[in-house]
């Protein structure tokens, strides 16, 4: 993580932009952005981070995120072994899901690809699946995919590679179904008991 965001903020000058204040629940968050620009082998590149604050009460939890997240619709409030968490990127690629209860970062999960500096899963959205978290996204662009997270056992699993589906167009959760329709407009659905067995039939996958 440190490595990433050395190499994305390299030596950039960062200027105040402007502050955002959002409301999450019974939970207050400031965003402070900052812009920078400069110019690498005659290309203008871009960079956007932003110090951002949860607060609840007299506690804070405070962290930085990287990349542009197109406030405030990064955030997405989960309901997990009956708690309710906050879930967001605070880079490019990988998670973090906050104890909203507690403001206790309970897991951060941050891809090995991320690590190695290569290229990752982008997280787009984030649906509900009584106890699992269906994470929508792509590989810069194409093709989108939708994988299943399971908190419990920390496991992940390409539910649109299994149903050999190609590039999603859309993803919807009805009751305790998933349902995929790829760019064929070939629709699929599935149920969170037989991903939960798939899971356990096919083991884990990697985002």
């Amino acid at each position: 993580m440190e490595t990433y965001i050395k190499e994305y903020c390299g030596d950039f000058q960062f200027d105040f932009v402007e502050h955002i204040s959002l409301k999450i629940a019974d939970i207050s968050v400031d965003i402070d952005v900052y812009e920078a620009e400069k110019k690498i082998d005659g290309i203008m590149n871009h960079r956007e981070k932003a110090n951002v604050r949860f607060q609840k009460g007299s506690v804070k939890y405070e962290c930085e995120f990287f990349e542009e997240h197109g406030y405030p619709n990064c955030f997405f409030e989960v309901h997990l072994r009956g708690r309710l968490y906050i879930c967001f990127r605070k880079t490019l690629y990988g998670f973090t899901l906050l104890d909203a209860q507690t403001l206790t970062e309970v897991y951060e999960y941050v891809p090995k690809a991320m690590l190695k500096g290569e290229e990752s899963f982008i997280i787009t959205d984030v649906k509900q699946l009584d106890e699992l978290l269906i994470l929508e996204g792509c590989y810069w662009a194409y093709p989108y995919e939708c994988f299943a997270f399971d908190m419990d056992e920390k496991r992940f699993f390409n539910v649109s590679e299994i149903l050999n589906m190609d590039s999603l167009e859309e993803v919807k959760v009805n009751g305790n179904q998933l349902i995929l329709t790829d760019i064929d407009e070939e629709t699929k659905e599935i149920t969170k008991e037989d991903i939960v067995n798939l899971i356990c039939k096919n083991g884990c996958a990697e985002i």
